[in-house]
């Protein structure tokens, strides 16, 4: 089953020569006032980092925080408690604190809801899951976390080794437009 993909029209005028990118332009047409809270981007080294921390705690260590510490420590979602609704278009916006405006966002771009994003490790602490890596990366669900043979620490370096394929294929029709702008010109 091939999941339903939600279309946003961009304003040309919000993606022209000003130097913006798709993100900020498509950004701009869900809230025009305020700039919203994102998350960081899975690491190849995310599954070999050791446990989680809170992230002042990994700022006073000289470190920037990873994923896992964000989504880790500062989301009020409890995997025990947490279900995702089968058909549903989004998740609960009480699972993702300050970053719901991004987390409905991209739900809306990927045409997907977002999956629970922790889970319980083995000896019982909040972790990261591997299928919320793997959707933030824009992936159908299953794409990394359902082959066989990888573990969790092998799904989260292959999210985090990857290349978010809508980003990349605007990228590159991007640069196909502008050498065409340039032919002409």
């Amino acid at each position: 089953m091939v999941p339903y993909r939600a279309t946003v029209d961009v304003p040309h005028e919000l993606v022209e020569r000003d130097g913006q990118d798709l993100v900020t332009a498509v950004a701009r047409l869900f809230d025009k006032d305020r700039a919203h809270k994102l998350f960081k981007m899975p690491t190849a080294n995310l599954g070999r980092n050791g446990a989680p921390q809170h992230p002042e705690k990994r700022r006073a260590g000289g470190h920037g925080p990873t994923l896992d510490d964000e989504v880790s420590y500062l989301l009020p979602v409890d995997p025990d408690t947490a279900e995702e609704t089968p058909g549903a278009f989004h998740s609960p916006p009480e699972w993702w604190a300050e970053y719901a405006p991004a987390v409905h966002r991209w739900e809306v771009l990927m045409g997907s809801p977002a999956p629970i994003p922790v889970e319980f490790g083995p000896r019982g602490g909040r972790r990261l899951a591997s299928v919320f890596a793997e959707w933030l990366m824009g992936l159908p669900r299953g794409w990394i976390t359902h082959i066989p043979g990888l573990n969790r620490a092998r799904q989260l370096k292959a999210a985090g080794n990857g290349v978010v394929s809508q980003q990349s294929s605007t990228a590159y029709l991007h640069l196909l437009n502008y050498r065409e702008d340039n032919d002409r010109g």
